[in-house]
């Protein structure tokens, strides 16, 4: 009931530069979103035709950008989808970058009402990763979207990755967490400034497999880095 309310909730998922639903968490997103109707909105792959379109001409718009700025841009490349020449222009022309995202719309999910897509890459595993990186940055837009478009509760992949591997030792994921809370604490100061009083929440996704003892380390930075003020209380 609270899809027509003022308060949205939201999920993240970190997918790949292509806009499908044939690989990956996609592939798995795809068939949830398919266990069920959606009466209000289009169909994943309707969403994702309509996505395309609007990427092929962001994409189109981005490359005039570079030029008139005197970068390099392979303008060739980008071209509408009425004048492209091969499906091989199409696809590249409709092609994401890191940080970029777009977003779905659902009425047939569990506490979920919209899905921001965001892009990753393989840099995503650099134990030096910035804050200034695309990605970090996306996380930055995607919650400025949430401020402007009611969403008061969303969940985002701590780790910036959906599961574990090898080289994700205790310290190298101590590192990313610590980067993105004071990442997302950063925005979330930035953004209060834009007015409103009203609490948001945000969740933090670790990738499924996690020991537990990084995950105690995890919970146990968080209140260190979202520090609390201490409440006064006012006796009569």
């Amino acid at each position: 009931m609270s899809l027509y309310s003022n308060k949205l909730c939201a999920l993240t998922l970190l997918v790949d530069n292509r806009l499908s639903s044939y690989t990956g968490i996609k592939r798995d997103f795809a068939a949830v979103c398919e266990q069920s109707t959606d009466f209000h909105f289009p169909n994943l792959e309707k969403q994702f035709e309509n996505i395309e379109r609007n990427v092929i001409r962001a994409n189109e718009w981005r490359s005039n950008q570079k030029m008139a700025n005197g970068e390099d841009g392979d303008k060739a490349s980008i071209k509408s989808s009425g004048s492209s020449s091969s499906e091989r222009d199409q696809e590249k022309a409709s092609r994401l970058q890191t940080g970029d995202f777009y977003i779905t719309r659902h009425s047939n999910l569990s506490e979920v009402h919209l899905v921001f897509h965001i892009v990753a890459d393989d840099n995503v595993m650099a134990a030096d990763l910035s804050s200034r990186d695309a990605l970090i940055l996306g996380y930055r837009n995607i919650l400025k979207a949430c401020f402007r478009y009611d969403v008061y509760t969303i969940t985002l992949p701590l780790l910036l990755v959906h599961n574990m591997a090898e080289e994700m030792t205790i310290a190298w994921c101590m590192r990313r967490a610590e980067l993105v809370f004071k990442c997302v604490k950063g925005f979330m100061m930035e953004l209060a400034t834009w007015g409103g009083q009203e609490a948001r929440t945000i969740q933090f996704l670790v990738p499924k497999g996690i020991s537990d003892e990084t995950f105690s380390s995890l919970c146990n930075m968080l209140p260190s880095v979202f520090r609390l003020s201490n409440a006064i209380i006012v006796k009569s």
